[in-house]
Parts: C-alpha cells; sequence; structure tokens
C-alpha cells in the first residue's frame, strides 16, 4: 500500500491548521483549547459568518463513513485505498491515498473541538500560510484554501458549516496532476464541494 499521499495529505490537514495528529510526523502547535476558544465572539480574525448554518449533528460521525463515499472516492481518486481514521486536537480525520503509486491522496477532518469553526483558520494559519485564497462560496457556505508551501500539489479547504463548526479537506494532487501543473487550489473545490452535498444530506 502506498502511504505516500495518505501521509502528506494528513500533515496537510494537520500541519496547517496547528493541530497536532497522533502517529503523524509534521504536526505543528496545538489549536488553542474549547475552553479558550469562547473568549472572542464569533466570527473573528476576519473570518466570514455563517448566514445559513448547518445542523451541529452533521458532524457527529466518522468522516470515513460520511465524508466521502466510496463512489466518490474512487472518482478522484481511482482505486484506493479503505479510508484510515485518525484524530487531532481538532477532531477526527479520515484518509484516502490511490493506489496507484502516483502519491494523490484526500484527508477530511470534522473541526468539533474548537467550537471556532473556519474563524481558527483565520486566526492560526493565515499569518503563516504561503499561500492563502478565501474562496467563492461552496453552496453558499464560506471557504478558504492554503498551503504551507508553494507547491502547488498540495493543498487545503476549510468550509465553514456554522460559525462554531468546519470541516477540512486536504488533497495531494498525483504525478500525472502534478506533471501538467495543475493547481491544487483550481482542484480541491470540488471535492469540498462533494463533502459539503454529503453533509447538507444529513441535516
Amino acid at each position: 500500500m502506498n502511504r505516500r499521499g495518505t501521509t502528506v495529505a494528513t500533515i496537510a490537514v494537520c500541519g496547517l491548521l496547528l493541530a497536532g495528529c497522533t502517529g503523524e510526523r509534521g504536526s505543528a502547535s496545538p489549536a488553542p483549547s474549547t475552553a479558550n476558544s469562547t473568549a472572542a465572539a464569533l466570527p473573528h480574525d476576519g473570518a466570514p459568518k455563517v448566514g445559513t448554518p448547518l445542523a451541529a449533528t452533521v458532524l457527529d460521525a466518522s468522516p470515513c463513513d460520511t465524508g466521502l463515499t466510496a463512489e466518490q472516492v474512487s472518482t478522484f481518486l481511482g482505486d484506493a485505498t479503505p479510508g484510515k481514521l485518525s484524530d487531532s486536537q481538532l477532531g477526527p480525520i479520515c484518509n484516502w491515498s490511490s493506489n496507484s503509486g502516483s502519491g494523490a491522496g484526500i484527508a477530511v477532518s470534522y473541526q468539533t473541538k474548537s467550537d471556532q469553526g473556519i474563524s481558527l483558520a483565520y486566526q492560526n494559519v493565515q499569518p503563516k500560510a504561503a499561500r492563502w485564497t478565501p474562496l467563492a462560496p461552496i453552496q453558499g457556505f464560506p471557504a478558504v484554501a492554503y498551503a504551507n508551501t508553494n507547491d502547488k500539489r498540495a493543498c487545503v479547504i476549510v468550509v465553514g458549516v456554522t460559525d462554531e463548526l468546519a470541516y477540512s479537506m486536504g488533497l495531494t494532487l498525483g504525478d500525472k496532476a502534478a506533471g501538467e501543473g495543475k493547481d491544487c487550489f483550481d482542484v480541491a473545490p470540488e471535492v469540498a464541494d462533494a463533502v459539503l452535498t454529503n453533509l447538507k444530506a444529513r441535516a
């Protein structure tokens, strides 16, 4: 089994969000604790407000079971490993990687532990990210894309589903896509959109 895509995608999600991931290299400083998160009104640090929030219960499940369907994983990665669930200080993370050896991978994380939603990324990630681009709303929900290097192969998208809750989606492009000069920022929103469609179906 090729672990390259899984590891890179996990580091992208965890490292950029400044949340340590159990058993993974590249983790950074812990995210603010839930106890401290209520100190600032939401949203903050320039983060957009979630106009029509989803029910908080949409994230009350494993991202391996509810983030992407097996068919969607196959569409994005081809033949892929089963979802691998792990945990971080922000919440559960599921990782899938291509079995082709291309290095392609996807990670979906439900940020259920910070109570700061997309504001956490604006507070902790924006000042340090090598690339940071607020996106057009995904199905009406605020989103931002960023990366910890200028390499266009890997990136993370965070989508706020309420002012307190968000999910993130880390994508690593495969060798072919990277060789063709594709930019993760252009490809990743489609994957993040699929995750949101699945979450809305649970509302």
